[in-house]
């Protein structure tokens, strides 16, 4: 699901800052330092993130006419990570045990032991397993400095964010009624009438009632 094809569910997001002069060739830079790496069996790291083509998962090979389109600046966020449910690596871990207890004749294994030998059946289940994919879509219309994010996930909206500021240097703000406003209504009365505004979640309004 994404911008090119199935849901149209995206979250709203403004761009603050100030755009290079030589937007592509700065950008292009940037996003390179911040493709995506794929994981590797031999280290330590579970999770990684970084950017892809829009719609192409495993396309890494990042160009200007595959980056921006018009006013658009389109890529895809790439999160891939290595997870496996506790008893399995119980269970692993434990036959694991028993060959090198059997091995070296030893009745139990050391605290180092058991480290270097959890170690080595996570990483033989790396070897058997893909890590979990995920993608989402993200497209920037740089004029009016709006960016929808094909994902409403609270910790892949903060994930963009965090790689967003790391490549681009820019902030983003998440749309809301007061955000909307501060764009609509830029002049200085306006902005001093909206700050005396006070910011409450609508349900907690008593004059809504129970409904």
């Amino acid at each position: 699901m994404g911008a090119l094809n199935g849901s149209m569910s995206a979250s709203k997001l403004y761009v603050g800052g100030e755009l290079p002069k030589d937007l592509r060739r700065s950008y292009l830079e940037r996003i390179a330092l911040r493709t995506f790496r794929p994981l590797r069996v031999d280290e330590e790291a579970e999770e990684r993130a970084g950017w892809c083509a829009l719609g192409q998962a495993l396309d890494l090979e990042l160009s200007v006419e595959k980056v921006f389109s018009g006013p658009y600046l389109a890529l895809g966020l790439r999160v891939d990570r290595y997870r496996f449910p506790p008893q399995v690596i119980k269970a692993e871990l434990a036959k694991a045990a028993q060959a090198a207890l059997a091995k070296s004749g030893q009745e139990r294994l050391s605290k180092a032991q058991k480290s270097e030998l959890e170690k080595r059946v996570v990483q033989g289940l790396r070897r058997k397993y893909l890590p979990s994919m995920l993608v989402c879509d993200v497209v920037w219309h740089l004029d009016r400095g709006e960016l929808y994010f094909w994902s409403q996930s609270r910790g892949l909206i903060e994930r963009l964010s965090a790689l967003f500021e790391l490549t681009f240097g820019l902030e983003l703000t998440e749309n809301s009624p007061y955000v909307s406003a501060q764009r609509l209504l830029p002049t200085k009365p306006h902005l001093a009438r909206l700050a005396e505004v006070t910011l409450t979640p609508f349900h907690a309004d008593p004059a809504l009632g129970s409904r």
